[in-house]
């Protein structure tokens, strides 16, 4: 087991800055955290920082973080997270594989589905932003675990409040479910997890969406979407 993690002040200092003015992180701790209740006990977000996220776990019990950003254990974001984590008794929780304009290789996809139903709650989960991969997950964990039906799960991922934009292409994560949808209207009882294991290929999927690229400048020039 790693000792846990404490960081020196310097180290502290630095990475914060880094955090708030190269992450971004000016607008999620001054303007808009993305901070949202699912259901009870189940929480999504933008980046936290620090102070959020001890906040958070203070007021709401979090046992747990799912990280959907990318693996970075020397990067400012994760080490500021880890080391609340550790302070706090909180699971930290990595899940890489996942973007905001791609999707998911197969087996990635269904050991991350296993990895849903296993969170203890309350949890939080979050990515950069907290509008797309964070509300691909949102689907994932409401339908599956929460065994909400597909339509009401697919309001995770909304221009409001969460910011997502579908006709971008973050509209990717969108025609991953209606894709699923077109199978379903078929074959009625056709499971999610039957269809990836089944149909699912990405590859094919990627090549046949197009987005409205009038919009890809503000996923990726102006909101910097990982």
């Amino acid at each position: 087991m790693n000792s846990p993690l404490r960081l020196l002040p310097e180290e502290r200092r630095r990475y914060r800055r880094h955090q708030f003015w190269t992450d971004h992180g000016l607008f999620r701790e001054c303007f808009y955290a993305n901070f949202h209740e699912m259901v009870p006990g189940v929480f999504r977000s933008a980046q936290p920082s620090p102070r959020q996220l001890r906040r958070w776990q203070r007021h709401y019990g979090l046992k747990a973080v799912l990280n959907l950003r990318a693996p970075a254990p020397h990067e400012p974001h994760y080490r500021l997270e880890q080391e609340v984590c550790d302070a706090t008794g909180m699971q930290h929780i990595v899940l890489h594989g996942f973007g905001s304009r791609d999707l998911p290789e197969k087996e990635r996809l269904l050991k991350a589905m296993d990895l849903l139903t296993e969170l203890p709650r309350p949890f939080l989960l979050h990515c950069k932003s907290g509008a797309d991969r964070a509300g691909f997950m949102s689907v994932l964990y409401l339908h599956l675990v929460m065994e909400q039906p597909m339509e009401t799960a697919q309001r995770q991922l909304r221009l409001w409040p969460f910011g997502h934009i579908r006709h971008a292409n973050t509209g990717i994560l969108d025609w991953f479910f209606s894709s699923y949808g077109q199978a379903l209207a078929a074959e009625p009882d056709l499971t999610l997890r039957q269809w990836i294991e089944r149909d699912y290929d990405r590859h094919a999927l990627l090549k046949s969406f197009h987005p409205w690229y009038r919009l890809d400048w503000l996923t990726d020039r102006l909101l910097h979407r990982e």
